[in-house]
């Protein structure tokens, strides 16, 4: 007879250790990293403060508040938190604390920052490992206004704003939560003549939505640097950091360095080049010979790609994300627009988290002489070019995929996984719609 009380659902450890492919080439003694599978999925065991640079958490704290920061402050508190004496831009604190030489700290206060805010259009970046806090909750920052004054134009509603990239629609959202993009038209009369449009004539941006926007209903994009590290060759650490718009990116790492860059509950959306031949990623990182990780942070709604990886030459770039997103990207018109790519030799860890309806490419693309571990992650890919790839592994890249899913619809070709000359091994691996394809020379197979 059973006992009161007897548990009879199935037992199974908190935490299992997953070993990681021998043939990932992930250099565990630089970047060690101890994988585990528990009923929550798949994760690592890596706090990520502790992968930067351990004197940015002793070092000098600066504060930042966008609405009652004075630049001409100190930005230093009694402690962390106290904002007393805040500048008001984030670039404001990167002078200062580059002026200490050593290693610090920006807490930023929750808020809306804008256009130059944050690294003073890529003129003012850090000197020093640094990390960027937002203190206690978001800290957004856009490159173009959070409000605008509409006049009536008689057919459309116009401000006045030069430099303007991409424009979207903050209160109508995509399935996925994102601004809706409207379609730039050619002049003004095109603009009257098509709903969801805008256009931009000579300094007055155009707005065709139905009806009069509200101060807050429209993004304006404009020609301005995002997240911009280009000299910025130390460790960098972001908290709770929103970028929208940036013309080479909302996030873009370009300096050549080995160094490591953290971003923990972070997003970067909407990167805006200014002509739409030149279509930049979301988040952009290159030239990193260390560890880039990023733990429940979104890439979503780029120009181009999502998150983009590339080694450009400079070897050793390895790549940790959990939890980690990317949607709706690549602009109006663009093509071959991935989730999620990586080039040259990159090592990647992909756990958990979700990528999809990408604009004419493949969700997880992995190229070239890179190696890819993905667990537990889904990837849904709804083409609109007549093939639909879930993931996709080229060249002389190989793909582990373990417990992941694959979704591709809606398309003429649609592929769960396709190895074209790449070698993809799988394990646990669901395909909720699409084929398996193998060309020329690729190879898919169990682990």
């Amino acid at each position: 007879m059973l006992g009161v009380g007897l548990d009879l659902r199935p037992q199974f450890p908190a935490e299992v250790p997953v070993p990681l492919p021998a043939g990932l080439g992930w250099n565990s003694e630089v970047h060690p990293v101890r994988i585990t599978r528990g009923i929550g999925g798949f994760r690592s065991e890596t706090v990520p403060r502790d992968l930067v640079d351990p004197a940015i958490w002793s070092g000098a704290a600066f504060h930042v508040d966008a609405a009652s920061g004075n630049d001409a402050n100190s930005g230093l508190g009694a402690a962390d938190g106290d904002f007393a004496h805040a500048k008001r831009t984030i670039w404001a604190a990167f002078v200062a604390g580059n002026s200490t030489a050593a290693p610090y700290r920006v807490i930023v206060k929750p808020g809306l920052y804008a256009e130059s805010d944050f690294t003073r259009n890529g003129n003012d970046e850090p000197s020093q490992p640094v990390a960027v806090i937002g203190w206690g909750g978001e800290v957004r920052y856009r490159t173009g206004p959070w409000q605008v004054s509409w006049m009536d134009q008689g057919g459309t509603f116009s401000t006045i704003k030069s430099a303007v990239s991409r424009v979207f629609r903050t209160d109508v959202l995509t399935a996925r939560g994102h601004y809706t993009e409207l379609a730039e038209g050619a002049d003004v009369a095109a603009c009257t003549a098509t709903p969801d449009s805008w256009c931009e004539n000579g300094g007055t941006v155009h707005v065709n939505i139905g009806g009069a926007p509200g101060p807050g209903d429209i993004a304006l994009m404009r020609s301005f640097h995002g997240a911009r590290f280009l000299s910025h060759a130390a460790d960098l650490y972001l908290e709770n950091i929103h970028c929208e718009g940036g013309i080479s990116g909302a996030l873009h790492c370009d300096a050549v360095a080995s160094r490591n860059v953290v971003a923990v509950k972070s997003s970067f959306r909407y990167s805006a080049p200014p002509t739409p031949s030149a279509a930049q990623d979301a988040a952009r990182l290159r030239r990193t010979s260390g560890l880039l990780a990023f733990f429940d942070c979104d890439a979503s709604a780029g120009a181009k790609d999502g998150w983009n990886f590339h080694e450009d030459g400079v070897a050793g770039m390895h790549v940790l994300m959990e939890r980690c997103t990317g949607f709706d990207n690549g602009a109006l018109g663009a093509t071959s627009c991935n989730a999620l790519t990586s080039h040259d030799a990159v090592r990647t860890i992909v756990l958990g988290g979700g990528f999809g309806h990408s604009r004419n490419g493949t969700e997880v693309h992995c190229i070239q002489q890179t190696t890819s571990f993905l667990a537990g992650c889904r990837a849904l890919a709804r083409d609109v070019d007549g093939t639909s790839v879930a993931y996709k592994c080229s060249f002389e890249g190989v793909m582990w995929l373990y417990e992941a899913v694959g979704d591709a619809a809606g398309a003429a070709s649609n592929l769960a996984i396709e190895a074209n000359s790449g070698t993809v091994f799988t394990r646990g691996f669901q395909a909720v719609a699409g084929g398996v394809s193998a060309t020329s020379g690729g190879s898919v197979s169990p682990f």
